[in-house]
C-alpha cells in the first residue's frame, strides 16, 4: 500500500465466536510491499482496516506472526522477495500476503483504543486518532533505519 493510508485494503475482521481477528489481503493491491528483508522476518506489524460486525473502524496496527519456531510460514501467510535489484549491495524488497490469518484479539495494538471480548469498540480520545498515520510512519522509519 505504500503510504496511501486512505487506500489501505488489508482487512482485520473481528470474529466474536473465536475472540480473534482475521487478517486478510483481499486483492493484489492489498499485499504489503516493504523495502526491507520482509521475506526473512518472523513477525511483523500489519496495518489493516478494522472491521467489526460489518462496520469499518479505520486503520489499526496488529502484531502478526509470519513464521513458527522452525522457520516455516504460518497458515495463510505468504512472504517472498521481489527478485534481484540493479545494485546487489542494496537490501532486497519483500512482500507479504495474508489469507484469512487468525490472530488473538490481544495482538491489536491498543494503547488508546480496544475491542472488547463481545465485539464492542472503544475508540481512542478524538485528539489522538489523527496520530495513527504518524505512528505508522514512525514504525516504518524505525524498520528502514
Amino acid at each position: 500500500h505504500g503510504s496511501n493510508v486512505r487506500g489501505l485494503e488489508t482487512l482485520a475482521t473481528f470474529d466474536k465466536e473465536t475472540d480473534e481477528f482475521v487478517i486478510h489481503s483481499p486483492t493484489l493491491t492489498s499485499l504489503k510491499w516493504w523495502p526491507t528483508g520482509m521475506y526473512a522476518c518472523t513477525h511483523g506489524v500489519v496495518f489493516a482496516q478494522l472491521i467489526i460486525g460489518g462496520t469499518n473502524y479505520g486503520m489499526h496496527g496488529f502484531m502478526v506472526q509470519f513464521r513458527d519456531d522452525q522457520g516455516n510460514l504460518m497458515p495463510g501467510v505468504e512472504v517472498g522477495e521481489m527478485g534481484p535489484k540493479i545494485n546487489a549491495d542494496n537490501t532486497n524488497i519483500g512482500y507479504s500476503r495474508f489469507t484469512h490469518v487468525r490472530i488473538p484479539r490481544f495482538n491489536m495494538f491498543a494503547k488508546f483504543q480496544q475491542v472488547l471480548r463481545e465485539g464492542t469498540y472503544i475508540a481512542p480520545p478524538r485528539n489522538l486518532s489523527k496520530f495513527r498515520y504518524i505512528s505508522m510512519m514512525s514504525i516504518r522509519m524505525a524498520i528502514v533505519g
